[in-house]
């Protein structure tokens, strides 16, 4: 699901904040949550996150993300369709995976959805 990202290499490195996530790149059942005020850099801090990640190892195919403010996913608005999107994008893959969710807020209620593993 990495595809919908495009890895951008020439990002300024915010080493402060990159320095106070990498605690928690190996952590399990963690949720950060990135704000900040409109145009700030959250999305490219994600983007540094997830190069990090693949560069530690990390498969590509572990590493999930939408923005749902792209057409593809504009439709999202629900919990249910949110928990429905990460579970048939992360069904068969092995391993820990890392969710990334930009513009989460455009679902209503997002704070719904059970991010855990399903048994």
């Amino acid at each position: 699901m990495l595809a919908e990202i495009e890895i951008r290499k020439d990002l300024y490195k915010r080493e402060r904040y990159l320095r106070k996530m990498r605690g928690f790149y190996s952590e399990c059942e963690v949720i950060k949550v990135l704000t900040g005020v409109r145009r700030c850099g959250k999305s490219s801090l994600m983007n540094l996150v997830i190069h990090e990640l693949m560069e530690c190892g990390v498969k590509p195919e572990n590493i999930l993300y939408f923005n749902l403010d792209k057409r593809r996913f504009r439709d999202v608005d629900t919990p249910q369709w949110l928990d429905d999107l990460i579970d048939v994008n992360s069904w068969g893959i092995k391993g820990t995976k890392y969710l990334f969710i930009d513009e989460i807020q455009n679902v209503a209620g997002f704070e719904k959805v059970w991010l855990c593993p399903k048994s």
